[in-house]
């Protein structure tokens, strides 16, 4: 299959005429949340006018059959089945419910990476007190990935699961999360992928990854609303899961002392959550598959190229690692602090984001990181736009 074509000139001017927060702003922080176009302000409005109109619960019954197509929208998007997506609040709650539901052991390991997120690393910590786990770092290759042949030296039965970021928080590197499935699936060990920054932005198959669990958020390169994410959980795994925190929606009460968790993914939700969101989350996965997810990524890969290389030609550092790189590109301007940065470049109405050495500490003491100032490009994002960027960063100098 040839790759896909980037959006036309043409395709980005209509994205960014439904997307109203372009009209006021250079945004460079699509990592962080990006900007939403208007099916999704139009579908969480719409709810919840309804809401105010006819009530909570009446609203969330006549929006029942959009809101179980959001889990169909979402099963297509990353080549899954309805029945394995859970809704979540966020990322972190989709992650965790993923993390402390799988079997863990004293004695056993978990495997990670060098540049693995902070809330990920503490849950690591958390279970070494926990359970009596240990938590074993596999170290990168010479790109900066995560080294394949150190891994698959390492890994073993006593293996609990290998859990790995795919995009790390502080760079446009790209995990081989594949070349990680084969291996943990080889081995037999539970593989948890973070998937909260390159869905949305990559083409993410999760019968290609291997992976057995998957979380996302909307509000990054899916250009949903904030509050909104997901959990995959492989129909094979689920049995071996257990959730610390089931509700009468999560589990069947089917005698005064005893339940039974439901049999699929829903197990790991909870009865009441934000339909508007849901429903907005719904709409910018839609968005997202109207576009196409191949020529949504080949589009960032090549704008974030153009800007790596704008940045470099007038002399500003790029510290991103990885033999393929994604959307995320961290610099700083010399002599600067980066929030010092940050805070110039919004008086002059562009967005940006500050990556600090605690998101992601093994890499970043590992590389002796300081805070960076973190652009991350989208489908929406224009020539003109790095112009303007790299303008104001030099006026910074």
């Amino acid at each position: 299959m040839s790759p896909a074509a980037p959006l036309t000139n043409a395709e980005i001017d209509y994205q960014r005429s439904i997307t109203p927060g372009i009209a006021n702003r250079v945004h460079f922080n699509h990592a962080g949340a990006s900007l939403t176009p208007q099916p999704v302000i139009d579908a969480v409005g719409q709810h919840l006018a309804l809401e105010a109109e006819i009530g909570g619960y009446e609203s969330a019954a006549e929006a029942s059959e959009a809101e179980q197509q959001v889990y169909a929208s979402i099963a297509q998007l990353i080549g899954a089945k309805p029945t394995e997506i859970a809704r979540a609040e966020h990322a972190t709650v989709a992650w965790a419910q993923g993390f402390w539901a799988l079997p863990m052991e004293k004695g056993q390991r978990i495997l990670t990476v060098e540049a693995e997120y902070g809330a990920n690393a503490v849950s690591y910590l958390r279970a070494v007190e926990r359970h009596g786990v240990h938590v074993e770092v596999v170290p990168s290759g010479p790109d900066g990935a995560v080294d394949l042949d150190a891994l698959d030296a390492t890994i073993g039965p006593d293996v609990a699961m290998v859990s790995i970021t795919h995009v790390p928080t502080n760079g446009g590197l790209v995990n081989p999360a594949v070349e990680v499935g084969r291996i943990a699936k080889a081995a037999g060990v539970p593989y948890l992928l973070d998937a909260c920054q390159s869905v949305g932005q990559l083409n993410v198959n999760v019968d290609e990854v291997g992976c057995d669990l998957l979380s996302v958020t909307g509000r990054k390169y899916l250009r949903g609303p904030r509050g909104t994410g997901f959990l995959y959980a492989r129909s094979s795994i689920i049995d071996r899961m257990n959730t610390d925190h089931p509700d009468h929606h999560s589990a069947n009460w089917v005698a005064p002392d005893r339940y039974e968790l439901l049999p699929d993914a829903r197990r790991f939700e909870w009865w009441e959550y934000n339909h508007a969101l849901w429903l907005g989350l719904g709409a910018a996965v839609d968005h997202a598959l109207g576009v196409g997810i191949g020529r949504i990524e080949a589009t960032v890969k090549a704008r974030a190229d153009e800007l790596r290389a704008a940045l470099e030609a007038n002399d500003f550092p790029v510290f991103d690692l990885g033999t393929e790189r994604c959307g995320i590109v961290t610099t700083n301007v010399p002599g600067i602090d980066a929030t010092a940065a940050k805070t110039a470049l919004t008086e002059r109405s562009i967005n940006t984001s500050v990556s600090s050495p605690d998101a992601t500490l093994w890499d970043s003491e590992r590389r002796g990181l300081t805070d960076l100032l973190r652009t991350s490009v989208h489908y929406t994002t224009t020539t003109n736009d790095i112009d303007t960027l790299i303008e104001a960063m030099t006026g910074l100098r």
